[in-house]
């Protein structure tokens, strides 16, 4: 059991020694800045602050936009792609996207400029 416990203060003795080493190095790297130990180092940048008012966009639950946009679809017939992002109230590259993923499961077809169900 001494073995073992001899060996563990050696691993723990040595870590310290390469420990004091590097945070020796860190010292003298500090102070070849112009950060030694008389002086404080800078404090960070604050972070920007929303505007007030300004909330963090949410994501919506899984499959919620596909829903929005069948829906739509299904009301107004020939819809287009911008309408329906404004409708739903996402960018018109994600009504896009959105788009490209039902024609594939064809569920919809273009019908003129917009877009109607299958």
């Amino acid at each position: 059991m001494s073995d073992t416990i001899e060996s563990a203060r050696k691993l723990i003795s040595d870590r310290l020694a390469a420990i004091e080493t590097e945070a020796s190095q860190l010292q003298g790297a500090l102070e070849s800045l112009g950060e030694g130990d008389g002086v404080a180092l800078a404090s960070p940048t604050p972070r920007r602050k929303r505007p007030a008012g300004k909330r963090r966009r949410t994501l919506a639950p899984r499959g919620q936009r596909r829903e929005q946009i069948l829906a739509a679809i299904k009301a107004k017939p020939g819809t287009r792609p911008s309408e329906l992002a404004a409708e739903i109230g996402i960018s018109p590259g994600h009504v896009s996207a959105l788009l490209a993923k039902l024609r594939d499961e064809k569920l919809i077809v273009k019908k003129g400029a917009g877009y109607a169900l299958k």
